[in-house]
């Protein structure tokens, strides 16, 4: 079974999520490789307002990670169907189950997808996502997709 979600300003490439990347740093994010937080367009208790924005409205990060880059199982740097750099992530078995129940139950709300710390997309849930995503985006280079891929990997 496919698991998609809508994505701002990206695409879905086979079934598969696509996550464009952006520039957006959080404070007190630390420098993770890859990393899922939940998000809300609502302030929340506990969590840090992000200067990305849905509709106008400022968005909120939890400070819990989902999945982080030890539930990558496969990082391969590919070029997305509209021929930008990018990068295909596959979970493990474990990261696609606790991805699974987290998105299962955060439907039509907005999740947090960091790559270095940074945030690259703030994507609403459409449907429950588990295992496969691909990051892309216009200005990352062939060689910025081999790196993070090559150190997705070695992240284990």
């Amino acid at each position: 079974m496919s698991h998609r979600f809508r994505i701002l300003a990206s695409v879905i490439v086979s079934g598969v999520a696509a996550l464009s990347t952006g520039c957006t740093t959080i404070p007190d994010a630390d420098a993770s490789i890859f990393e899922i937080r939940a998000a809300s367009i609502d302030p929340m208790d506990g969590w840090t307002k992000s200067d990305h924005v849905i509709g106008g409205t400022p968005v909120w990060i939890s400070p819990d990670i989902v999945v982080d880059a030890s539930g990558v199982l496969i990082a391969e740097p590919i070029l997305d169907d509209q021929d930008r750099n990018a990068v295909l992530i596959d979970l493990d078995d474990a990261a696609t189950g606790t991805l699974l129940e987290f998105t299962t139950g955060w439907l039509s709300r907005p999740v947090a997808v960091f790559v270095d710390g940074r945030i690259v997309t703030t994507p609403i849930l459409n449907s429950p996502l588990s295992r496969k995503f691909i990051i892309a985006g216009k200005k990352m280079t062939k060689e910025q997709a081999e790196d993070l891929a090559r150190r997705l990997r070695k992240s284990d």
